[in-house]
């Protein structure tokens, strides 16, 4: 049976349109698919460049860290045997390192950081200075992340030996261990970054002086703050106006942070025990002189350097009676039963801590 409505042919303009719409079509996805494909590389490109620039940090960081400046006589701190130091009189040499290798500068990226050179060099008009301090956190400048650990190692061996040290005793010193020595061309490219974070002295010379035959040492007007203790409390100078100048030294326990191979306990033990001295003779005369306030704050000094000297709590316990203030007598004695109790052999006081905390309260 034939259709009663017959069917109409499409239109010329029917055709057309259907065709143009199909072409739109094709052109949209080719170029979406243009799109993410560079969307894609852009992505592997910045992913690619992060991890070269995080490898060569890392490298970097890894080959500067040999361990994290202020002063010792040079009878603290003995260097490791080898080579004696030469004279200071010695004919200088020209203080300018040959250039560093290509293979050396690849290992130098962290330790040229900028924002730490910058803390130590002066502000512009402000005269040149080199401050290390270590009694109590190391600082340079009285800024204690001035330098990176392996340059600030360099300035305080260098400021502990105030006769300089020669080329194979830094070498030792500077090195993992005492088997172990820092490569001589690692220490010459150690020694210009330092100098180049450091600046120039007043009269334009090194801060790190070459003084020939491989020997090195700290430029005469560097100032170290265990130096300026020891001249201060010197035999024949141990007045009140400088032992208190001496302590005003004294910010903690000496050498906080230093945490190097060569740096033994003996050392570090050594400083304590006269910056305790100090404290208790300056806090006897203070009492003495009928000055307990000033007294206790000697005491008090002496005992940020080494909690557990026990004769530093007698004499504040007597400074706090005379003070008439029996809390902090009894305050006193209860921070020296804590501390005691957790470095004595019995975990108790001495017989002459307790018996003068025991004349006190009886009184």
């Amino acid at each position: 049976m034939q259709s009663l409505c017959p069917a109409t042919a499409p239109s010329a303009g029917q055709l057309a349109s259907d065709a143009l719409i199909g072409r739109l079509a094709g052109i949209a996805v080719f170029a979406a698919g243009l799109l993410a494909g560079a969307l894609i590389v852009a992505l592997v490109c910045y992913l690619g460049s992060r991890r070269r620039r995080c490898g060569a940090a890392g490298s970097g960081a890894a080959a500067a860290w040999p361990l994290a400046g202020a002063a010792l006589p040079v009878s603290l701190v003995a260097a490791p045997p080898g080579a004696s130091p030469a004279s200071r009189n010695a004919p200088a040499r020209s203080s300018v390192p040959p250039p560093p290798s290509r293979r050396g500068a690849q290992h130098s990226i962290a330790a040229d950081e900028p924002g730490r050179s910058g803390a130590v060099a002066p502000a512009p008009g402000e005269r040149p200075r080199l401050r290390i301090s270590v009694l109590g956190s190391l600082t340079v400048n009285g800024h204690a992340g001035a330098l990176v650990p392996a340059q600030s190692q360099l300035i305080v061996a260098l400021a502990l030996n105030q006769a300089g040290l020669g080329n194979r005793q830094l070498r030792g010193m500077l090195g993992a261990d005492a088997a172990h020595p820092k490569p001589a061309d690692s220490l010459r490219q150690l020694i210009a970054r330092t100098r180049r974070a450091l600046g120039r002295a007043a009269d334009g010379r090194e801060w790190i002086e070459h003084q020939g035959h491989g020997h090195y040492a700290l430029h005469q007007d560097a100032w170290v703050d265990v130096r300026e203790f020891e001249r201060l409390t010197a035999a024949g100078n141990a007045s009140e106006d400088a032992l208190s100048a001496a302590l005003s030294l004294v910010r903690g326990q000496p050498f906080t942070g230093c945490y190097y191979w060569w740096l033994g306990p003996e050392q570090v033990e050594s400083v304590t025990a006269r910056i305790v001295a100090a404290a208790e003779t300056l806090a006897t005369l203070r009492l003495a002189g009928r000055d307990p306030s000033a007294a206790c704050r000697a005491a008090r000094i002496g005992l940020a350097a080494d909690s557990a000297a026990e004769q530093l709590w007698r004499v504040k316990m007597r400074a706090e009676h005379a003070a008439g203030n029996l809390a902090g007598v009894r305050g006193a004695w209860g921070r020296c039963l804590d501390v005691v109790s957790e470095v004595a052999a019995d975990g108790q006081p001495d017989s002459a801590t307790f018996a003068v905390y025991s004349e006190l309260l009886a009184r």
